[in-house]
């Protein structure tokens, strides 16, 4: 696809419109630079644009989401060999089956499936069910590049590919770009590179372990950096007991491998349909009290407590109205759209929020 290129103003329409010979000089250069572990500074250095976020405080540098460009030949380059890095680990079983995010045939309806399915069954065996909702704070951004190099080195890899991944992650640098004035140049020390092809696939074998921190009774849901823990039963302290055991190990193995969970961000929600007053859990992390949350937007879809999906239907509701009122202006009688305009409008904005998770 057309995107922007990086500092060496390459972009990917010069490369699909190359002849064969030059094709093949290309290809020549790029086993030459796998082979000698060498790759040019132009390819680990990005351009970085802010963009505001909607509705926050443009005055403050939190509320930007940074995007990166890189080279689109070193993109190439990475797109060949993240292809053969993912065969191997699906092909051997090296990823967790809990991981969804970016991986062929597996998605977040997944999650949303199974997360329904295990509190209707609950619900059905008169149980309460406690799902906790974590947030790693700045989660690409502090990834430990030691780390990822330990991890692929765990999991059986050897010779150039470690190698290369070395290379890629070491001296990488970036400036940032706002209109036409750039700014100095920076040393990026931690984290996997932003825009990069293989960033997701690294970022995915270093949390790869984290599944290991849950317990027998525990199932859980990872969608790249999104990950839950739920636990059901018909008494609230034995939740309580095996939930905080697993919140335990999960601080140490986020201290062990330079994550952070966010306790204002970390919350927890309580499923019971059972009437009376019953208690909420009391859990910890960190030392910080987890909140109990009467509703949870989880992969785009809101969880209440009583799982009648009420408020995720409000929701959809408040959202699809302006699009309607826009949908309407555009069906105008004297100067409108067709009729087969306003459906392929009708089915971008409206109809794939109303079908996603139906």
């Amino acid at each position: 696809h057309s995107t922007c290129p990086g500092t060496d103003e390459i972009h990917y329409s010069m490369l699909s419109h190359l002849p064969s010979l030059a094709r093949s000089h290309l290809l020549t250069l790029l086993n030459d630079a796998w082979t000698t572990n060498t790759l040019p500074p132009d390819w680990r250095h990005a351009l970085v644009i802010p963009i505001a976020k909607p509705g926050k405080d443009s005055t403050q540098a939190n509320n930007y989401r940074p995007i990166s460009l890189t080279s689109c030949l070193c993109k190439t380059f990475e797109r060949m060999i993240n292809n053969r890095l993912v065969w191997i680990l699906e092909s051997q079983n090296l990823l967790s089956p809990l991981q969804c995010g970016f991986r062929k045939q597996r998605s977040t309806i997944d999650h949303l499936i199974r997360l329904d399915s295990y509190v209707k069954k609950a619900f059905s065996r008169s149980e309460h069910a406690v799902t906790i909702f974590f947030d790693l704070e700045k989660a690409y951004d502090t990834t430990w590049k030691y780390g990822i190099l330990k991890d692929l080195h765990k999991l059986g890899f050897r010779g150039r590919l470690p190698l290369f991944i070395l290379n890629f992650l070491q001296d990488r640098t970036f400036q940032v770009r706002i209109g036409s004035t750039l700014s100095d140049t920076f040393q990026q020390e931690m984290g996997v590179p932003q825009g990069s092809v293989l960033s997701v696939t690294l970022f995915s074998i270093k949390i790869n372990s984290i599944v290991e921190t849950l317990s027998s009774n525990i199932t859980g849901s990872l969608f790249v950096d999104d990950f839950s823990a739920s636990c059901r039963s018909r008494n609230m302290p034995s939740i309580e007991k095996e939930l905080q055991s697993c919140l335990d190990r999960l601080s140490t193995w986020a201290k062990t491998n330079g994550f952070k969970f966010s306790s204002s961000k970390t919350v927890c929600l309580h499923f019971c349909r059972k009437r009376g007053l019953h208690p909420d859990p009391t859990l910890f992390l960190d030392g910080c009290q987890i909140p109990v949350m009467p509703q949870y937007k989880f992969l785009g879809v809101i969880f209440d407590s009583k799982l009648n999906y009420i408020a995720h239907t409000k929701y959809l509701y408040k959202k699809c109205i302006p699009l309607l009122n826009l949908l309407r202006v555009l069906a105008n009688t004297s100067w409108g759209s067709d009729r087969d305009t306003l459906l392929h409008v009708y089915r971008a904005i409206i109809r794939s929020k109303l079908d996603y998770g139906i």
